[in-house]
């Protein structure tokens, strides 16, 4: 059984300097703010700069781990950039690092992009979709294959309080009735998805990979999305696969997945009250909590 670390930033950075003390010079470390299942670093080194992921407890310790498989067993069968993991350990504890894949969150960009850009990353975006969905399920690191209902169901049993799994219902049913499920990236976001010179410069973030509806992707982009970029992602997605998308999956998935990230800001800021969460996102939780608390009276 691993053990998980504690936000103490001087053990963190001595960890890091151990680690590349035969494979570059540290300059500076700063830790990432929106890092939550992980203490997150990015260290810049006099040849390259990393970024060094530290899990804040047992079950995202396997969150990191299943990353580092998922994106060793994904680097040569998507056209698209994504970090090579490298999976490290120090005193029973698993660490990853990787080099740094230069560009800023699309969640930064949106309402800033011009048409061309925007037309650009939705084109890379549905290639990447479509190539990864276009994988069959049998070449999936067998130790890391379940489905994404599954998945949300583990992470749920780490939250404090009540949780209501009845939410995941419309998932697992999806994943029932579909014929022919596809491998997803399952945490697809526009803060997953790396932006350089207004096209895509990398996806990051594997580690709610799993079996799925393909829709679930796209629900996922869809609740934490601008409409009209959503809407354009979807269109191109579409033309990539020449089939249309089931609008009526997505919403459902979209909607499992404001809970998911209600109940999962709700456990970080009482466990973890040293992360910072954005105000935008606080925002939106307390939107969802109105809502839910609405429909348990």
């Amino acid at each position: 059984m691993y053990d998980s670390f504690s936000p103490d930033e001087l053990e963190l950075r001595s960890v890091i300097s151990e680690t590349l003390i035969d494979v570059d010079e540290v300059k500076s470390v700063q830790t990432i703010q929106t890092g939550w299942t992980n203490i997150t670093m990015d260290v810049q080194c006099k040849k390259n700069d990393y970024i060094f992921r530290f899990p804040r407890n047992l079950f995202f310790a396997k969150m990191m781990i299943k990353d580092c498989i998922f994106c060793q067993f994904l680097r040569d069968k998507v056209s698209v950039n994504i970090p090579d993991m490298q999976l490290k350990q120090n005193k029973n504890r698993p660490f990853s690092m990787h080099k740094k894949i230069v560009g800023d969150p699309l969640i930064a960009m949106m309402g800033t992009l011009t048409s061309a850009q925007q037309n650009n990353i939705v084109k890379d975006l549905s290639v990447f979709l479509a190539q990864l969905h276009a994988l069959p399920i049998e070449i999936m690191p067998q130790q890391i294959k379940e489905t994404l209902g599954c998945f949300l169901d583990g992470l749920a049993s780490v939250h404090k309080g009540n949780y209501d799994f009845t939410h995941h219902e419309v998932l697992h049913n999806m994943e029932k009735e579909t014929k022919n499920l596809s491998i997803v990236h399952g945490d697809f976001h526009p803060g997953n998805i790396l932006i350089k010179d207004g096209r895509v410069s990398g996806i990051i973030d594997f580690s709610f990979a799993a079996v799925s509806d393909r829709h679930s992707d796209l629900g996922r982009f869809v609740g934490r999305s601008e409409r009209d970029l959503a809407d354009a992602l979807i269109k191109a997605y579409q033309n990539e696969i020449n089939n249309f998308c089931d609008m009526e999956k997505i919403n459902h998935v979209a909607n499992v997945f404001k809970y998911v990230e209600y109940k999962y800001v709700q456990y970080m800021q009482s466990s973890h009250p040293e992360i910072n969460i954005p105000h935008s996102v606080l925002q939106m939780v307390a939107q969802e909590a109105k809502r839910f608390n609405n429909v348990r009276t």
